[in-house]
């Protein structure tokens, strides 16, 4: 009888951090397959301490290819891969019982940022297939199982924990020095998928290369604007909400409302609890001169926020559901001369942030008008 769960792995150079992640793991799996690219410290020597399953492979420039090698060892009824600057967390000892659903083809499970400095939402991520004879990875860089067509469910009772290591510098270098060329050489060989080319977008954008940014996200909205104009969802939705947001967000700051509240009319459309289209339409329904009209906007996002119901499907920077909507209604309730409420939110602002200065500066000014005199 083949074993529940295989877990395959590839990994380079990542001594210093494989044993807590395989640790994490290894209670939970029936075997154990990594695959080593190249490492040149002691990746090899400690996973060995976990599993005799270890092959070193030539790297090529392709996560796909070295991922697809290690599931030609697997003998697992599932497929489980982590990253080894991720942990697995625990929450249901009994979880595994899930993979015994035969309607399910593949699981998602949440994946969170661990510590306080990092502040990317938590997001639902498939790690887990059913094995079979065509399961395979794709995409040479962001490589996912090519089980789309499948029944997806969400694992309950785990979580992938993700632990965030590298500096500025590291994450700038690995964007520039591998990044950027897989995936300009994914597309000049036709993977135009949405995904590839929002994530030039943004490669570029981290690397203070703003024109070629803003020609990847181009790109990427001519791709998806037919679909627009027919309000109609493309058929890959894959970092669509991010580029709506960017769509919007790069509008607004130009004071082009217009081609602003089409970009979020047709994002909220079908992604009515994405925080940061949320917050943007706020934004925009406020510049309009509809104060009292964003406050809804507003509020919904802190509401997602509190309920823990906000879209997962892709990971967004935080403060679009925490820092900002608080300080845009302590802002607008200025506006409207509710100074009660704004001192309210204002509070709230610090407390998501207590270094945000904009919120520190009109609540000192409120809280002295608002003093007895004596």
């Amino acid at each position: 009888m083949a074993p529940l769960l295989s877990l395959c792995m590839i990994v380079k150079n990542e001594a210093h951090q494989l044993r807590r992640c395989l640790t994490s793991v290894q209670p939970w799996v029936d075997e154990i397959i990594l695959v080593d690219t190249g490492s040149e410290d002691d990746t090899v020597a400690i996973a060995r301490e976990f599993t005799p399953h270890v092959y070193i492979v030539e790297w090529q420039q392709d996560f796909a290819a070295a991922r697809n090698y290690s599931l030609e060892w697997a003998t697992g009824e599932w497929i489980f891969y982590i990253d080894a600057d991720e942990e697995l967390i625990v929450t249901d000892s009994h979880w595994r019982s899930q993979l015994l659903d035969h309607a399910v083809d593949c699981f998602s499970v949440l994946r969170q940022e661990a510590g306080t400095h990092h502040n990317w939402s938590d997001f639902a991520n498939v790690r887990f297939a059913r094995r079979q004879p065509r399961l395979r990875f794709v995409g040479a860089l962001h490589e996912q199982f090519n089980t789309s067509q499948g029944k997806i469910g969400t694992l309950k009772g785990i979580h992938l924990l993700h632990h965030n290591q590298q500096t500025q510098e590291q994450f700038l270098k690995k964007i520039r020095d591998r990044n950027i060329p897989i995936l300009e050489q994914m597309v000049q060989r036709g993977d135009r998928r949405l995904m590839n080319l929002v994530c030039l977008g943004d490669h570029y954008a981290a690397c203070g290369q703003t024109e070629q940014s803003r020609d990847w996200y181009h790109q990427a909205l001519d791709a998806i604007a037919e679909d627009i104009e027919q309000q109609r969802l493309p058929q890959e939705t894959t970092w669509l909400r991010h580029l709506l947001f960017w769509a919007t967000y790069t509008a607004f700051e130009a004071k082009d409302y217009d081609t602003a509240q089409y970009y979020v009319s047709y994002g909220l459309r079908y992604f009515n609890t994405y925080p940061p289209l949320l917050y943007a339409a706020g934004l925009i329904v406020f510049e309009l001169g509809l104060p009292r009209g964003a406050l809804p906007y507003f509020h919904r996002c802190l509401d997602l926020f509190s309920r823990g119901t906000y879209d997962r499907s892709e990971p967004f920077d935080r403060q679009w559901m925490t820092t900002q909507p608080a300080y845009s209604l302590g802002f607008t309730y200025m506006t409207l001369q509710e100074q009660e409420r704004a001192i309210t939110y204002f509070q709230k602002t610090l407390e998501f942030n207590p270094h945000y200065q904009p919120a520190q500066q009109h609540l000192q000014h409120l809280l002295s008008a608002t003093a007895p005199s004596g």
